[in-house]
C-alpha cells in the first residue's frame, strides 16, 4: 500500500500529502537558478549593446544561451540516467556560480570584449541543459504519483516567474544601477541554489544495468520518444512555439528601446506582469484541466498564444504589452504543467532522462535559430521598410506560427492528451 493512500479500514477523510524536504530544496534551487537565468536574459544582450547596436550581433548573445539546448541534450539525457542526480544538480549550480562571478570580475577591471560575452553566455546555458534536465527528471523519486501536477506546478511557475519574468525585472533594476551588479547577483544566487541540494536525499539507483556506449543508449531513447506519436507531437510543437517566441525575445530589447521608449528599469518591469500571469498558470491548470479537459485547455494556450503575439506587434503603449505578456505567461505555465506532467506519468523511469531531454531538445533546440532569425528579420524588414516596422515584424511571425499550429492542433489532434476523454492523473495513455 502506498504511504500516503488513506486506510480502508477508517472512514475519516484522507490525509493531506505534504511535499517533502528534497522536493522543497530542489524547487528551492530551481527557482533561485532560473532567477539567476533570467537575470543573465537581460544582463548579457544588454551588456552586448554597450559594445554594439548591430541587431545581429546582439541577437547572437541570446543565440549562444540557447544553442546548448541544440547541440548538449542528447548527450545530457544519457549522462542524466547515469549519474548521481544530487550531485548532478549541486555541481551544474556552482558552475554557473562560478561563470558569473567571473563575467563580474572582468567588468570591474574594463569593458568586456563581445568574444568574451559569447562564451560566457555559451558556458552557462550548457551546464543550464543539464541542470533543468535532471530538476524534471527527480520529481517522480521526491514526490507521490498523485502530487505530479501540483509540483510540477510549482517547478513550472518558478522556472517561468524566475526565469522569464522575475529574473528579467531584477535584472533591469541591477542594470539601471550598475553593469557589474547584475553578475555579482546572479553568482550569489546560482551559489544558493547550489547549497541546497545538501538537502536532496534520493534512494539508491539501480546500477546493475549493464552499461552501453552513449551512442546506444542515445539510440535506445531517441526510438522510444520517435515511436510514441503524442509525445513526438507534443515536443514539435513546443519547438514551432518556441521558435515563434524566440524571433521576438532576441531583439525585444531594441523594441522596448525604440518602440517603446523603455529604459532598463521599466523594460524590467514588463516581465514583473508575466510572473503574476505565470503564478495565476501554475495555480490554476488542475482546475482548468479537470472542467474543460486537457485537450481544450491545450487549445486555448495555442489560441492564445497567437493572440498575445499580435497584440504585442501592434502595440506601442507598454501597459497593453505588460498585459499581453501577462496573459502570455499564464498561457505558457498552463501548457507546461500538463505536458510535463503527461510525460512522467507515462515515460519508464530507466529512461526519463533521455526521453526528457530529447522532448527538451525537440523544444528548446530551435531557440537559438530562432533568435538568429529575429535578429536576421528585423535587419531586413528595417531595410525595406523602416526600423519600427522591423521590429513588429517577428512578433507578427509569431502569431502567424501560433495560429497555424491552433488550426493544425484542432483539426488533426485527437488521441492521448489531445483525447476528450483524457484527464491528468488517470494513469491511462490514450495512444
Amino acid at each position: 500500500m502506498s504511504p500516503t493512500a488513506p486506510s480502508p479500514t477508517t472512514g475519516g477523510p484522507k490525509p493531506r500529502v505534504r511535499f517533502g524536504l528534497g522536493f522543497t530544496a530542489v524547487c528551492g534551487g530551481m527557482f533561485l537558478a532560473n532567477l539567476a537565468s533570467g537575470i543573465s536574459s537581460v544582463a548579457f544582450p544588454w551588456l552586448a549593446t554597450s559594445v554594439t547596436d548591430d541587431a545581429l550581433l546582439i541577437s547572437a548573445t541570446v543565440m549562444l544561451l540557447e544553442l546548448p539546448w541544440l547541440l548538449a541534450s542528447l548527450p545530457a539525457g544519457v549522462l542524466i540516467d547515469r549519474a548521481n542526480h544530487r550531485w548532478t544538480l549541486g555541481l551544474s549550480h556552482l558552475f554557473r556560480a562560478l561563470v558569473a562571478f567571473g563575467i563580474a570580475l572582468v567588468l570591474a577591471t574594463g569593458p568586456a570584449p563581445l568574444a568574451l560575452i559569447y562564451v560566457a553566455a555559451f558556458l552557462i546555458g550548457s551546464v543550464t541543459v543539464l541542470n533543468e534536465n535532471t530538476s524534471q527528471v527527480v520529481v517522480p523519486s521526491l514526490v507521490p504519483p498523485s502530487l505530479l501536477e501540483r509540483a510540477n506546478g510549482l517547478l513550472v511557475m518558478t522556472d517561468t516567474v524566475g526565469g522569464l519574468f522575475l529574473g528579467p525585472w531584477i535584472g533591469g533594476l541591477l542594470l539601471g544601477a550598475s553593469m557589474i551588479l547584475p553578475f555579482v547577483f546572479e553568482g550569489g544566487l546560482f551559489a544558493l541554489a547550489a547549497a541546497l541540494m545538501i538537502f536532496v536525499v534520493l534512494a539508491p539507483r539501480d546500477r546493475d544495468r549493464p552499461r552501453r556506449t552513449m551512442r546506444s543508449e542515445m539510440a535506445e531513447g531517441l526510438r522510444y520518444f520517435w515511436g510514441h506519436t503524442q509525445l513526438r507531437t507534443l515536443g514539435i510543437f513546443l519547438g514551432l512555439l518556441n521558435l515563434s517566441s524566440a524571433l521576438a525575445v532576441s531583439t525585444q530589447v531594441l523594441f522596448a528601446q525604440t518602440v517603446l521608449g523603455l529604459d532598463a528599469t521599466r523594460f524590467g518591469l514588463l516581465f514583473l506582469a508575466g510572473g503574476i500571469g505565470a503564478m495565476l498558470g501554475a495555480w490554476l491548470t488542475s482546475t482548468l484541466e479537470r472542467r474543460f479537459g486537457a485537450r481544450r485547455v491545450l487549445l486555448i494556450s495555442l489560441a492564445g498564444n497567437a493572440v498575445t503575439s499580435l497584440a504585442i506587434g501592434l502595440a506601442s503603449n507598454a501597459l497593453v504589452v505588460a498585459l499581453a505578456i501577462a496573459g502570455g505567461g499564464m498561457l505558457s505555465t498552463v501548457w507546461n504543467v500538463l505536458t510535463v506532467s503527461y510525460r512522467q506519468r507515462i515515460v519508464p523511469a530507466e529512461m526519463l532522462g533521455r526521453v526528457n531531454s530529447i522532448y527538451r531538445l525537440l523544444a528548446w533546440g530551435p531557440l537559438p535559430l530562432g533568435s538568429l532569425l529575429g535578429g536576421l528579420v528585423v535587419t531586413l524588414s528595417a531595410h525595406l521598410s523602416t526600423r519600427e516596422t522591423g521590429l513588429r515584424t517577428p512578433l507578427i511571425v509569431a502569431a502567424l506560427i501560433a495560429g497555424t499550429l491552433t488550426v493544425l492542433a484542432f483539426s488533426r489532434l485527437r488521441d492521448g492528451i489531445w483525447s476528450p476523454d483524457y484527464h491528468a492523473g488517470n494513469g491511462e495513455d490514450a495512444s
